[in-house]
């Protein structure tokens, strides 16, 4: 364990007030200096003062106006107001959206539901997640600058994937600007966990841009091998040869962590030619490269004896994580005229996480052995990245009672490649509990090598016809939608059997030493090496959607609004396993015939709006959509959930979702810019898919199972408001405050009849899981509980400061979410839950010039951890620290 300094560490809470007294000392000197300033100005004469409105105020008036002109209930954020928040990503943004809650930094939990119950689109199309673990893209990939506005669409519209529960977002990336523009930004930050020391290996060249340049690649020799007779069985001097070629460079040794730095450009112009016509270009670049030190403390086994529940197993200790992001953009447009535009968007994002953990381990077998310690010493390497080409054009007929037509072709590739991991077990001598030289007995090493691309084509075309009549109007909407999407996946263990070296060799004060090439060249070096790929590892699965919806939205007054409209879909899925290092199938006959999956519906939507005023109207939903299983739910081989770090399958026989959506929602929207809504939601799922822990009597990390449960259902009320302090006086008009509140709940059951004479889909699944022909329900802790991911309550609440002069602004921002089961419970066992985070963030801006920007952040104020417990013990612990980050950015 790492060595602790002796002084005292204030509370949380004295933390938090200590670093918000700092930043609103520092802020008060800006007050002051407005104060004299408005002084100043008062002793001039003055005839009229008009104040109209604050920075956010007047930002969110446009995607007030769009979401208020919208057919269907949506939240928007615009580019100013994730500025305003200091949000540097599209994951961090999304939190602030009423009922959204972020999980694990990547993925939004929209009104309660899980991941897997949302869609995202990158301007409006369809494209492949870098992620094996998760059916959507993850956010943090999309850095803030090339991000135009947000939409989260929470009830269910004909053109949308019929894929939808929890809402659709998307992405809506920055086109051609209307006159030259170029902007430079930088970034300079820490966290104050990083002043730790903490262990770190010896990385490759290219590591500083996000690339691994072949040092964690796996061997030729290697494939050379498996193509011929495998590893297995090899001899000695092979195995060492092959053993000497994989990076043994992992030392583990204490070092300090260099500062955050980040760096991000944009440039575009657009040129008027002489027909008429407009050209326009729009590049953008961002880098950040960003360290994080942590403890973690993870419990992979719980038992329960007479003396209550107790921990079998459990890791914890030191992690330090480098993560490197970068991103590209160049964007072209040209407008033959304002009937007719085309827009080519070309995207790569790149996101690498190199992470190093130096735990202690201990289990049952291992926690009275005072001479002995036992170590786990992991690293995780993967670059996910993701390429994306979109063509699209806008045209309107006049000529033609002026029809619409738009059309966009996007061909995307995701990629997620992760070579090198590592994991080793190993004992350590102690002395007097003190750590002595370390004696690498009973080693347990693996080496994972781990590929995933995904290709995706996405093409469609979309028809408006507007018909006007003398009081009323109808719009006729009708479009096709395609989707292709194939992927393949390789994944490679090994594991060295050490066994067989003499102890003379297994000894040195980190790993590199231990398995040093003086060692591995000694003439009785003996190991083994054990190919541990299992059937299944490599796969290929391929998606087809072919897609088509009619709709009709029709003003009938100047009160009333319908749109109705329904989508039909034919889903065809299939994964098919593979032999390990073979282009042979695993699987034959009648179990390889039922591997494809395939459904066609209609999905019907309708929707009404009632205006009573221009502030006031009434809007209400109903839809019917579904839930489809990812490719990697209908595939019975594992993967690790980067959330819990537990074992996951799915089930061969998984079933779509059936849901039900309806909503009712009143708005408010006043003429200063304040507004107040409020939502009732209701959804009704058949078959929902959820996960459950598969029972085992052996230590280690827990499985868990992806099946259908019997039903669910959730429902809820949704509260936003924006609000400024006027109303004491007007000093206070430049103070304002917005947020949200969501109060829900929700029911699942897993199988509607527990009778062991019956059974129900959930209970066949988990019996194909367990290999076993008797009744399994039973051990069920909770056969009806809260839907997976659910939290019951969700808050987030602005607090803002707007300078008069338009120069200063300050936010105060805080989020936080009621806790939500990430495990549900078997054996008696309670469901485990991800405990609240309550983030509160400061942010100060300074405008020094017009065209620059001062950007203060600090980030986790009251110092949370992320915690999930079960049975009153805390399962997984992870320090988070205080983010703290000075941004610069001048436009020229």
């Amino acid at each position: 364990m790492r060595s602790k300094k002796k002084f005292l560490m204030p509370s949380k809470t004295a933390r938090a007030v200590c670093l918000a007294l700092i930043a609103s000392s520092f802020v008060g000197h800006v007050i002051a200096a407005e104060t004299e300033q408005e002084d100043s100005l008062q002793n001039e004469e003055i005839e009229e003062v008009v104040v109209t409105g604050s920075r956010l105020q007047g930002s969110a008036q446009a995607v007030l106006d769009e979401r208020k002109e919208q057919a269907f209930v949506a939240d928007i954020l615009g580019a100013e107001q994730i500025s305003r928040t200091g949000d540097s990503d599209a994951a961090s943004a999304l939190r602030r959206v009423t009922g959204l809650t972020l999980v694990d930094g990547k993925f939004i939990y929209i009104r309660g539901l899980g991941e897997r119950y949302s869609a995202t689109q990158l301007d409006g199309m369809t494209v492949p997640s870098p992620d094996p673990t998760r059916s959507v893209l993850p956010l943090d990939l999309f850095p803030a600058t090339i991000i135009e506005s947000l939409s989260v669409q929470k009830a269910y519209s004909p053109e949308l994937p019929a894929h939808f529960a929890g809402g659709n977002v998307n992405i809506r990336i920055k086109s051609i600007p209307s006159e030259t523009t170029f902007r430079i930004g930088g970034e300079l930050g820490t966290n104050t966990k990083n002043s730790d020391e903490s262990p770190w290996y010896e990385g490759g060249d290219d590591d500083w841009h996000g690339q691994d340049d072949g040092l964690r690649e796996l061997p030729t020799a290697f494939e050379q091998a498996f193509a011929n007779d495998g590893i297995n069985s090899i001899p000695n001097a092979d195995a060492v040869s092959l053993f000497g070629s994989l990076n043994r460079d992992f030392s583990a040794k204490k070092d300090s962590v260099d500062p955050d730095v980040g760096l991000n450009l944009t440039f575009g112009d657009r040129l008027d030619l002489d027909n008429g016509s407009e050209l326009g270009f729009l590049a953008a670049f961002a880098y950040k490269n960003k360290w994080h030190v942590s403890d973690e403390r993870n419990v992979n086994n719980l038992a329960r004896t007479s003396n209550g529940v107790t921990i079998n197993e459990f890791v914890d200790g030191a992690s330090t994580e480098h993560n490197v992001k970068l991103s590209g953009m160049v964007n072209l447009g040209f407008n033959l005229s304002d009937d007719h535009q085309f827009e080519l968007n070309n995207i790569m994002l790149r996101d690498t996480r190199d992470r190093m953990r130096d735990r202690l381990l201990e289990s049952t077998n291992t926690i009275n052995e005072p001479d002995d310690e036992r170590r786990q010493l992991d690293v995780v390497y993967e670059e996910r990245e993701m390429i994306s080409h979109q063509l699209k054009g806008k045209h309107n007929f006049p000529e033609y009672m002026n029809l619409g037509v738009d059309w966009y072709y996007s061909a995307s590739r995701a990629e997620r490649y992760a070579p090198g991991g590592f994991e080793s077990f190993f004992r350590v001598n102690l002395e007097g509990g003190q750590r002595q030289e370390r004696i690498a007995s009973d080693v347990d090493t693996k080496y994972y090598f781990q590929d995933l691309t995904d290709d995706a084509e996405n093409y469609g075309v979309n028809f408006s016809l507007p018909i006007y009549f003398d009081s009323s109007s109808i719009e006729l909407k009708a479009g096709a939608d395609f989707v292709e999407k194939e992927r393949s996946a390789d994944n490679i263990e090994i594991a060295i059997q050490t066994f067989a070296i003499p102890s003379l060799y297994l000894q040195g004060n980190d790993y590199a030493q231990i398995f040093s090439d003086a060692n591995l060249g000694q003439p009785d070096y003996s190991v083994r090496l054990d190919d541990q790929t299992n059937g299944g590892d490599k796969y290929k699965a391929a998606t087809l959607i072919d897609a088509y919806y009619l709709m009709a939205d029709m003003e009938l007054t100047s009160s009333w609004r319908f749109t109705v409209g329904a989508r039909y879909e034919d889903f065809r899925q299939v994964s098919v396993p593979f032999q390990p290092h073979s282009e042979f199938f695993d699987v034959e006959g009648a179990e390889l015939a039922a591997l494809p999956f395939m459904e066609d519906e209609w999905y019907p939507s309708v929707a009404a709006t009632y205006v009573l005023d221009s502030e006031m109207q009434f809007r209400f939903n109903y839809s019917q959509t579904a839930i489809r299983p990812d490719l990697r739910d209908i595939s019975s081989s594992f993967y690790i959930d980067p959330l819990t770090e537990f074992l996951v399958r799915g089930s061969t026989s998984l079933q779509s979702a059936e849901v039900q959506n309806m909503d009712l929602r009143w708005e408010w929207y006043m003429e200063t810019g304040e507004n107040l809504s409020v939502a009732i939601f209701a959804k009704q799922i058949d078959t929902p898919i959820e996960m459950v822990e598969l029972p085992s009597a052996t230590e280690g990390a827990p499985q868990l199972l992806t099946a259908n449960a019997e039903d669910g259902e959730l429902i809820g009320v949704e509260i936003e408001f924006l609000k400024d302090f006027s109303f004491i006086g007007d000093d206070f008009a430049n103070y304002f405050m917005t947020g949200n509140f969501t109060v829900s709940d929700s029911e699942v059951n897993i199988c509607s009849d527990i009778n062991p004479d019956t059974s129900c889909l959930f209970e066949e699944q988990l019996k194909q899981a367990l290999n076993t022909s008797e009744n399994v329900t039973s051990v069920i802790t909770n056969n009806s509980r809260r839907l997976i991911g659910h939290s019951e309550w969700v808050v987030n609440l602005q607090f803002g400061w707007d300078a008069l002069s338009n120069e200063h602004s300050a936010t105060l921002v805080y989020n936080v979410f009621g806790p939500r089961v990430i495990i549900p419970g078997v054996n008696g066992f309670e469901d485990a839950q991800e405990q609240s985070f309550h983030s509160l963030d400061f942010v100060y801006t300074w405008y020094p010039t017009y065209d620059s920007t001062m950007k203060l952040k600090l980030k986790n104020l009251l110092d949370e951890e992320k915690i999930i417990e079960q049975e009153g013990i805390s399962i997984l612990k992870e320090t988070v620290g205080t983010e703290v980050s000075l941004q610069f950015s001048t436009e020229f």
